[in-house]
């Protein structure tokens, strides 16, 4: 999964929780989930880019204190395995994770999916919160 998807995903889902630590627990979850889906990955450098740009966008848009910062952050955490394997040029079956070592979704070609999925979770993080959620 891209990884600046991952960012959004988490950041939209954070809507759902009380307290940043909350949004990243349910940002790192999501991200298995997210990865066990058919998905096309980029190359370490575009990714690199979209994840920088994915969480500048969240921290602007929302700070960089808020829940949806935090679900992002969790969110792209796993992935921080990736590019240390990719550093150091170990294969994918040293990686820790099931969802980056066995049980990942399968590739396809396009990203039509998962860009699906970003405008979805951009929409979501477009809505202004209910004041009995903005004040927790």
């Amino acid at each position: 999964m891209i990884v600046g998807v991952h960012a959004f995903t988490g950041a939209a889902l954070a809507r759902l929780c009380r307290t940043p630590w909350q949004a990243f627990a349910l940002g790192f979850a999501s991200h298995l989930v997210a990865d066990a889906m058919p998905h096309r990955d980029l190359d370490v450098p575009t990714e690199g880019a979209l994840a920088v740009a994915a969480l500048t966008t969240i921290g602007v848009a929302h700070g960089v204190h808020s829940r949806e910062f935090a679900g992002a952050l969790g969110a792209v955490a796993p992935d921080l395995e990736n590019l240390v394997a990719r550093a150091l040029g170990l294969s994918d079956e040293t990686l820790l994770l099931p969802t980056h070592n066995r049980f990942h979704g399968d590739k396809v070609d396009n990203v039509l999916g998962q860009l699906a999925l970003v405008l979805g979770c951009i929409a979501i993080l477009a809505q202004p919160l209910g004041e009995e959620v903005r004040g927790q």
